[in-house]
C-alpha cells in the first residue's frame, strides 16, 4: 500500500500542473500485493497496521479520491468457506481513539462500529479475480489521509478462516479531484 501512496503523491504534482477543472484526474497505479499469515473473523473489529503509511503532504489539498481496479485473494481455507472482508481507512492516530486497543503491539484493533469503511463487503473465492473500489464509501477519509501525510488502511474479516492469504491488487487506477 505504501508504494501506491508514493506513486499517488508523485502524480499529485502532475495534477497540480494540469488540472484546471473539477473533473477527476486518472492516475494508473503499480500492481502490488499484501501477504497475511493467517486471518479469521474479527468479530466486529477492524485490524489496522501499527504504523500508518507515511508520505510527504501534497502542496495542494486533494478534494476527493477513489481507487478502483481488481483484487485476487489466494489462500488456504481452514473452514472451506469463502473469505469476506470490508476495508477501512483512518487519517487519525488510533492511539487517540478510546475504541482502539494497541496492547498486542503489532496492530491496532478498533471497534468497527466507530470506524469508516471505504468499501462494501467483498466476498472472495480462492484465486478468483474481481473488481474492487476503495472510496465507494467515506471517500473523504482517503483525501484527509493524503492531505495529512499519513493513513491507516485496515480490514474487518466478516467471515472465513484462512492461512497464507495473498491479496493481489492489479490494474488499479486512482481518480483524484482537487477543486
Amino acid at each position: 500500500m505504501r508504494q501506491l501512496i508514493y506513486l499517488l503523491l508523485l502524480t499529485i504534482i502532475f495534477i497540480i500542473l494540469t488540472a484546471c477543472n473539477a473533473s477527476p484526474i486518472t492516475v494508473p497505479l503499480d500492481d502490488y500485493s499484501i501477504s497475511i499469515e493467517a486471518t479469521a473473523n474479527t468479530l466486529g473489529y477492524v485490524v489496522y497496521p501499527r504504523e500508518p503509511d507515511r508520505f510527504e503532504e501534497p502542496y495542494i489539498n486533494v478534494k476527493t479520491i477513489t481507487i478502483q481496479g481488481f483484487i485476487k485473494a489466494e489462500y488456504t481455507s481452514v473452514t472451506g468457506d469463502q473469505l469476506q472482508m470490508i476495508f477501512y481507512a483512518r487519517a487519525t492516530d488510533p492511539a487517540d481513539d478510546p475504541d482502539c486497543d494497541g496492547s498486542l503491539g503489532v496492530v491496532w484493533i478498533c471497534n468497527a462500529n466507530n470506524q469508516l469503511p471505504i468499501t462494501n463487503n467483498y466476498t472472495f473465492e480462492n484465486g478468483v479475480r474481481q473488481p474492487i473500489l476503495f472510496g465507494s464509501r467515506n471517500s473523504d477519509v482517503l483525501a484527509r489521509g493524503i492531505n495529512g501525510g499519513k493513513i491507516w488502511i485496515g480490514a474487518e474479516v466478516v467471515s472465513g478462516i484462512a492461512l497464507n492469504v495473498e491479496l493481489e491488487f492489479t490494474d488499479m487506477v486512482a481518480y483524484v479531484t482537487i477543486f
